[in-house]
């Protein structure tokens, strides 16, 4: 596989990255599945399908390894909280390769051409990525901590899917029964109640605890790997956040956005956090308390309540505002939306 067809591949994804994402937004099947669950494929494309070409282009280049995607980690919990099957995320994906593989057939490159041949191959490695993925998203082993004996049984997922291996008895099929919990009905009112789960807000007061630590390393050593992590961080909280879909996708969706932005545009962020780096930090600074008062108040007060979107938008507006300082083209055509 060698280098240059790689590059001769990413140069063409590169110039038909406007032409291949309104092609896969626009399939029938995508269309359908994504409407199916209330997504609008414009939202889709945006959030996540302009991402994830981007990174595909990047693996091209060497400068990411396959099957290590933050924004399709994030985009697999969402379309877990959404309903959305196994089959379904293949039929989404495959999308996306179809349309490439027809654009390159446009452009005279054949099926045993080697840049035809690199693009099939990198899509399986990834399918294989998304699907083992989505797997354990959909499929959590609930019983790992229960005194159950191991013998060879079918494991029957939410996605769909079956398969049989050495796992621990059940006698019903896996579920989500952690989450489903926090989605009963209140007795009162009969309006759903969603908290935050003790684990969750344990680990996003833990990351956030870490984000000052971080930049502080950034700015005194110079050391970008340092916002790689805070990246991280951010696209792990917006994991989680999107767990409690629909109610904090705006605010899960805008970290995903500043997760991909550290990732992509380093150099240019720690420019702006050596020059300008008060303003910066106190940013940031606003996210974190905005974050730890959210924590504290959600675990035990509903984040279904009504309006309660509203109580994130501050939230939201300063984490684009951080993107803004450092990657201002992001906003060139108006300001993100996320609904």
């Amino acid at each position: 596989m060698g280098n240059s067809q790689k590059e001769i591949l990413a140069n063409i994804l590169e110039h038909q990255h406007s032409l291949i994402l309104d092609s896969w937004k626009e399939k029938e099947l995508v269309q359908s599945l994504l409407l199916q669950r209330d997504i609008h494929p414009d939202f889709f494309i945006t959030h996540f399908g302009s991402r994830v070409l981007d990174y595909f282009i990047s693996v091209l280049r060497s400068k990411n390894a396959p099957g290590q995607c933050p924004v399709i980690s994030v985009m697999l919990h969402f379309f877990q909280r959404r309903g959305i099957k196994l089959d379904e995320v293949f039929h989404i994906c495959s999308g996306m390769r179809n349309t490439i593989v027809d654009i390159l057939l446009e452009l005279g490159i054949k099926h045993s051409d080697e840049t035809y041949q690199i693009t099939i191959e990198l899509f399986e490695l990834n399918f294989a990525g998304v699907i083992r993925e989505y797997i354990e998203v959909t499929c959590p082993n609930k019983a790992k901590n229960k005194k159950i004996s191991a013998q060879k049984a079918p494991v029957v997922c939410s996605a769909g899917t079956s398969k049989t291996e050495f796992v621990p008895q059940i006698k019903t099929p896996v579920k989500n029964e952690v989450l489903q919990e926090y989605f009963a009905k209140d007795t009162d009112d009969g309006v759903t109640k969603v908290l935050f789960m003790s684990d969750d807000a344990d680990d996003m007061m833990e990351y956030f605890a870490e984000v000052p630590e971080l930049l502080s390393q950034a700015i005194i050593d110079s050391d970008m790997t340092k916002i790689a992590d805070v990246a991280k961080i951010f696209a792990k909280t917006g994991s989680i956040l999107l767990r409690y879909s629909p109610y904090l996708d705006s605010l899960a969706l805008s970290m995903q956005e500043l997760s991909a932005a550290l990732h992509e545009h380093p150099a240019q962020f720690m420019e702006v956090l050596a020059e300008n780096g008060d303003d910066m930090l106190k940013l940031f600074d606003a996210v974190s308390i905005d974050m730890d008062r959210y924590i504290q108040r959600f675990s035990v007060e509903n984040i279904a309540m009504k309006n309660a979107h509203h109580i994130h938008e501050p939230t939201t507006l300063s984490i684009l505002q951080i993107i803004s300082m450092f990657v201002p083209q992001e906003f060139e055509e108006g300001e993100i939306e996320f609904f």
